[in-house]
């Protein structure tokens, strides 16, 4: 499955990005609000990603955080909600989509598209109290492939992944994995 991707960005369209990685491999994707918004051809991605293996295709889902993908996953295991369904969710503002969950606030989840009154009135039932995500509430912002490839790092030796973003936020924009590994380890000691 893949989890991660970096690369170059090929073509954006209203829907889609197509990312070339460094192995020459493209990749179409479906990206949540926030990251489509972020992406321009010939940039630079890097993005969470949650795939989907059908019988007939593979379809891969970007986000620009953990949290949208983790609510992504939350969302997709609800009854009724499909994928391209929970994305349009995902692409709401964070805190206004946690807040109509825990409020019950059937109205506002209804003026999402292919969202109707009983779906939005079980994704109630079935979620609230039970979105506890890592900054809820909190705005991500897309993070570098450097920061990215160091975070995964740190997160595989153990390290709090609110812990790293916080460090790591402090660090130069410029610095290289290894310089970003280095500089969080150091300010931890």
């Amino acid at each position: 499955m893949i989890g991660f991707l970096t690369g170059k960005i090929a073509a954006v369209s209203a829907k889609k990005i197509l990312v070339l990685t460094s192995g020459g491999v493209g990749y179409d994707l479906f990206p949540a609000g926030s990251l489509l918004a972020s992406c321009q051809k010939d940039g630079d991605f890097a993005a969470e990603i949650f795939t989907i293996v059908r019988e007939n295709e593979i379809t891969l889902y970007g986000f620009g955080s953990r949290d949208e993908k983790l609510l992504f996953e939350k969302l997709i295991g609800v009854s009724g909600i499909g994928p391209k369904t929970a994305l349009l969710m995902v692409s709401t503002p964070t805190d206004q989509f946690l807040s109509a969950i825990s409020e019950g606030d059937v109205s506002f989840l209804t003026q999402i598209p292919g969202l109707g009154k009983k779906t939005a009135e079980r994704l109630i039932v079935e979620l609230r109290g039970k979105l506890k995500l890592e900054s809820a509430g909190e705005v991500s912002m897309p993070v570098s492939p450097t920061k990215a490839e160091a975070t995964d790092a740190l997160r595989n030796l153990g390290y709090d992944a609110r812990m790293i973003a916080d460090r790591l936020s402090q660090a130069p924009d410029d610095a290289s994995t290894e310089e970003l590994v280095k500089f969080f380890l150091s300010s931890n000691a």
